[in-house]
């Protein structure tokens, strides 16, 4: 990715970061986050030290550090300042590092596990980032991969009606109760940047991290139905489905 290019991308992450929140009480109106930490524990079992890639705010390496020794790796330094404020006041030791999933700054085989949750597809080459989550995983660890399984690439970035009405709402709250800016404008940007990126899917993933070497232990396409309160699964019933991919290192 050229310098120029990721700067700016990264500027517009830092200028989301709080949507990230792992505190923001939005967050529970959609999801139920226990149970996504749930699925990321028991995918991770057997292991002890972990890499976050792509960890963001911390919404998962702050609970998940919990249980796990937690490093997270993120390009965003607003991302990663809101991570470590909400590690320490969770009172938990998140190792957060300041770096690109496609050039990781770690020694081989350095973990027991990597995970990432949504964060292949801004990436111009999620293969580069697959290949490094390999690379830092110590053999029989484990490689697990969140994902939207994508099937066509974005039209237009066009929502269902149902969606554009609560994320209206969704604005005019931030806005006017909590005093945040406005961010429609700065996805949309990031939609436009991403929008010839490679598609990730399930299959893709699949036949990627096995041509590596690795064996799929098992993966789950109903994690929307899993995860999503009633409101979440009433805005995404329009949305292509979520996949949870987990394997093991070296068959």
């Amino acid at each position: 990715m050229p310098a120029a290019f990721r700067e700016v991308t990264m500027n517009q992450w830092d200028q989301i970061a709080f949507e990230y929140d792992p505190k923001s009480p939005f967050r529970r109106v959609w999801t139920k986050p226990s149970v996504l930490i749930k699925m990321f524990e028991d995918a991770l079992d057997g292991c002890h030290e972990v890499l976050d890639v792509g960890c963001g705010a911390g919404c998962l390496a702050v609970p998940l550090a919990k249980k796990f020794e937690v490093h997270g790796l993120d390009f965003s330094k607003e991302m990663l300042n809101l991570a470590a404020r909400r590690s320490g006041e969770s009172d938990v030791k998140v190792n957060l590092n300041h770096g690109d999933s496609q050039a990781m700054p770690f020694d081989d085989n350095f973990f027991d596990g990597a995970y990432c949750k949504f964060a292949l597809w801004p990436l111009k080459d999620p293969e580069k980032a697959l290949r490094e989550m390999i690379r830092v995983v110590r053999p029989g660890g484990r490689v697990v991969i969140m994902e939207v399984d994508r099937k066509k690439k974005y039209e237009g970035h066009k929502m269902s009606f149902k969606s554009k009405i609560f994320y209206s709402i969704y604005r005019i709250i931030t806005r006017t109760l909590f005093g945040k800016k406005d961010t429609k404008k700065i996805w949309k940007a990031l939609m436009a940047e991403t929008e010839s990126n490679p598609l990730v899917n399930l299959k893709m993933v699949k036949e990627f991290i096995e041509g590596l070497g690795c064996r799929i232990l098992y993966y789950d396409t109903e994690i929307q139905e899993k995860t999503y309160t009633f409101i979440g699964k009433l805005i995404s019933s329009e949305h292509e489905k979520y996949f949870l991919c987990v394997a093991k290192k070296g068959g």
